[in-house]
């Protein structure tokens, strides 16, 4: 059976969740650099094909999408405009996003409210992950995001991930309220 075919049956069959690059390689038996390869080659041969449908990578997952720009005329066949996420869990997300691997005592801190839900239903979107344990009292989880994070976002790697804007410091009120100058006083400019 022709490796690149199985591959892309794999791929496939996997549909929105998309497979690994490690998974691939243990169902076809082949070594993990062979399967990097006829990935790129897969991608290139979709690439050449001009059609709606690519193969994109999002870390070590393997996925078949359609192109970005089929995505107006599907939404308005699928017609399902409401977020998955709430802006709580979005607002966790982003931060576990860039400042992981975190902690849930440190994003409680960040955000001053309580995060414990919104890191259960992330996790259960799998979208982070606990990824270890920090080395302090009570070696509390440390959650990261996962390659279907990547995946959900459009994203090849963590370090696609826009720059964070620097917050606008306080300007002086005197910009915005001006001092009076009295009539006929002598102003130095």
């Amino acid at each position: 059976m022709n490796l690149l075919a199985q591959i892309e049956a794999l791929v496939y069959i996997s549909a929105n969740q998309g497979i690994t690059i490690q998974k691939l390689a243990e169902l076809t038996n082949v070594p993990v650099a062979a399967i990097r390869e006829n990935v790129k080659k897969l991608q290139s041969t979709y690439e050449k094909r001009n059609g709606a449908l690519v193969i994109v990578r999002h870390g070590d997952l393997i996925q078949i999408a359609t192109k970005p720009e089929f995505d107006k005329l599907l939404q308005s066949f699928t017609e399902t405009n409401e977020p998955l996420l709430s802006k709580p869990a979005l607002e966790v997300l982003t931060i576990v996003a860039y400042r992981q691997p975190i902690t849930r005592i440190q994003l409680d801190q960040l955000r001053g409210v309580n995060s414990a839900v919104s890191l259960r239903n992330l996790q259960s979107y799998s979208l982070i992950t606990v990824s270890g344990h920090a080395d302090e009292p009570g070696n509390p989880a440390q959650y990261a995001t996962t390659d279907q994070f990547l995946q959900a976002f459009g994203l090849q790697s963590l370090a696609d991930l826009p720059a964070i804007r620097a917050k606008p410091q306080p300007v002086s009120g005197d910009l915005f309220h001006p001092k009076q100058i009295n009539k006929g006083a002598k102003t130095s400019e």
